[in-house]
């Protein structure tokens, strides 16, 4: 047999050619779906947030107002310090209320940024960022009440027994207060500018800038570096007015 004739039908015509071979199926592995963005709704603080985000813009003035006064110190190590508050009163007295203040202020702002939280995105990293700046803050409005003591000694003691006082007045557990202000406050700050990016609340191109307010002043450039210093709180003042300007 010619296994390879051409088959035959029965009355001799050639049979059709043969149905093509089927396509392998495709793939059963379904196809991913791309996650839907998340749809962030509108600012809705209550009232008493809506109050706390003035904190939020007053602060940075008072900040401003109170470093713009802050007598300027000629020499070097405490006695300098305490010699630059005593030699204006009023003025240093001026200057340490604004910078006590400004840190009230501060406090409240703080936990009122809590109300731009409008989804899942920043819903851990915010309320952390807020209650350690909260508690830095509390912690530095309280030393800043050594500048009443210090402004007092300058002017009623010798500069040598003031620098005494305060030394011996400042035992370990003051710097205890100290350090957890500074980090607390001033690292908070920053933090709380990142986590304010991170809710969508402020852009992230400003938010560095919330580490660098008390930084700039310490180049020395005088009112230059604290009028720089006010637009570095710019990420603070944004969610201030966000907060105020809510309905």
């Amino acid at each position: 047999m010619d296994l390879f004739a051409t088959a035959t039908t029965t009355d001799g015509t050639k049979p059709a050619d043969a149905a093509p071979a089927p396509a392998p199926a495709a793939s059963a592995r379904p196809k991913r779906t791309p996650k839907p963005a998340v749809e962030l709704g509108p600012v809705r603080p209550n009232r008493l947030q809506r109050l706390g985000g003035l904190g939020l813009i007053a602060a940075p003035l008072l900040f401003t107002g109170g470093m713009l006064t802050s007598p300027e110190q000629t020499s070097p190590g405490t006695a300098g310090y305490i010699e630059s508050l005593a030699a204006d009163p009023a003025l240093s007295l001026w200057s340490a209320n604004l910078l006590h203040y400004g840190w009230v202020a501060l406090v409240f702002g703080a936990i009122a940024s809590l109300g731009l939280l409008r989804g899942r995105r920043g819903r851990v990293f915010l309320p952390i960022a807020a209650v350690m700046l909260a508690f830095g803050s509390i912690q530095m409005s309280g030393l800043l009440l050594s500048d009443w003591f210090m402004i007092s000694a300058g002017n009623t003691l010798a500069i040598e027994d003031a620098v005494a006082m305060d030394t011996a007045a400042k035992e370990w557990t003051v710097a205890i207060w100290q350090y957890s202000g500074m980090v607390g406050g001033l690292v908070g700050m920053g933090l709380l500018s990142l986590a304010l990016a991170r809710a969508k609340a402020v852009s992230w191109w400003i938010a560095p800038l919330g580490f660098l307010p008390w930084i700039v002043p310490a180049f020395g450039l005088g009112p230059v570096g604290v009028l720089i210093a006010l637009v570095c709180y710019a990420p603070l003042l944004v969610a201030g007015a966000r907060l105020v300007a809510a309905r």
